[in-house]
């Protein structure tokens, strides 16, 4: 009898080595979707290489595929049933396919996820029922960037006008620039896309949406005279007919010294650091009923039906930690989603800093705004009518209806 429990037990323990050997022997792949906008997948990559030296059975296999074919491709492997463990994501995407993705619940504490991030960027990560399903890794942010240089020579220290300013000053600030200069022929340029307008909507008090996110209502007070300053912005000179009204990109106007200031967003930074001609900044955006930027950015998430969720999900969360996401944001030269980094760049790192405090003061409507369909379907509806505004055919007023009846045809 004890022969025979003595043959049982070692049997259950050679099966049981067997079992962590052959367990120990499986590596889990990741798959992982990814776009570039630059050096991403690299410094991705570079990132979590920490990761997979502690976790040896674990392997990357990192797709990256083109940005204009991303959605097309991620529709596709979950339409087949081989959804990726992990991928990059847009503000864009989220609403897209913020269903197919698995929540944070149960694999992160939720609280300190709330604490380290940005709520701008948390409301764009969160599904139709308020579930975190995203970690956000870089932010963008909308904000003005100037001609320093331009400034000063109208004698003008245009960084601490810019702590206080209100858009009536700015307006003041940017006549004398004009008058001062042989170059500087505008105050400022408004980038061509609804994104970018929506920043100086917020600022004046308007919205794209009700209160609810349930319809397009630009016929407000804030937005009809935002719209209304657009306009008169563009009649008495200040801004340049020739980027709304025909295809001039503000960026090669700032860059050519034209105009004082730019509208745009942080990823410009990088696009200006080769000026030599001038000396620029980024500077807060004036005041108007309100401050704010509009955010954007990029996201890493995982999903309901792959393979490998749990795996997956520890590796975004460590991916996201404060460490990580600074190490990964320093690598691609972008702005950290999260409240609790401090990155000093190569260059510009107090212009980082500037769009960074502009995100901190930015209500979380915004990003509900654009986390919503509707909104990015309206885009065309939003220039076009601004345009009819600009050429004298339609009054804001006008403009704004016509905007809220396009979009209720839409959303039929």
């Amino acid at each position: 009898m004890k022969k025979k429990i003595l043959c049982l037990m070692m049997t259950m323990i050679m099966l049981l080595s067997l079992g962590q050997a052959m367990a120990q022997g499986n590596d889990v792949t990741l798959t992982v979707l990814w776009f570039n906008d630059a050096n991403e997948s690299e410094v991705f990559k570079e990132t979590v290489a920490d990761y997979l030296e502690a976790n040896p059975g674990v392997k990357l296999d990192v797709q990256v595929v083109a940005f204009d074919a991303y959605e097309k491709q991620l529709k596709l492997m979950l339409a087949g049933g081989n959804a990726p463990d992990l991928a990059r994501m847009t503000t864009a995407l989220m609403p897209v396919f913020s269903d197919a993705l698995e929540p944070l619940e149960g694999h992160a504490d939720i609280a300190e996820v709330e604490k380290a991030f940005a709520p701008s960027m948390l409301a764009f990560a969160r599904n139709g029922e308020g579930k975190i399903v995203a970690y956000p890794t870089e932010a963008t942010a909308n904000g003005m960037l100037v001609n320093k240089t331009a400034f000063e020579k109208a004698g003008i220290d245009v960084v601490e006008l810019s702590k206080t300013w209100t858009w009536d000053e700015w307006e003041e600030a940017a006549r004398k620039v004009i008058a001062a200069s042989d170059t500087v022929k505008y105050g400022l340029a408004v980038d061509f896309t609804p994104h970018r307008f929506s920043t100086i909507i917020y600022q004046f008090g308007g919205r794209m949406l009700t209160e609810d996110l349930s319809a397009v209502n630009f016929s407000n007070e804030g937005t009809v005279n935002a719209i209304k300053w657009f306009k008169r912005m563009h009649d008495e000179g200040l801004i340049p007919p020739s980027v709304w009204l025909s295809s001039e990109k503000p960026a090669e106007l700032f860059q050519a010294g034209i105009i004082a200031g730019h509208i745009g967003g942080s990823w410009n930074i990088n696009t200006y650091v080769g000026i030599t001609d001038f000396e620029w900044t980024a500077v807060q955006c004036p005041k108007g009923e309100i401050r704010s930027s509009v955010p954007g950015g990029k996201f890493i998430a995982g999903f309901k039906d792959a393979k490998n969720k749990d795996e997956a999900m520890k590796l975004a969360g460590w991916f996201s930690d404060a460490e990580h996401n600074a190490k990964y944001c320093l690598g691609t030269n972008n702005l950290s989603s999260r409240v609790d980094v401090s990155i000093e760049y190569p260059a510009n790192t107090e212009a980082f800093g500037v769009f960074s405090e502009e995100l901190k003061v930015t209500p979380t409507y915004t990003a509900e705004e654009w986390n919503t369909a509707i909104v990015g379907k309206i885009g065309n509806a939003v220039k076009e009518n601004v345009v009819q505004v600009l050429l004298g055919s339609m009054t804001a007023e006008e403009a704004a209806a016509e905007i809220d009846r396009q979009a209720a045809e839409l959303m039929q």
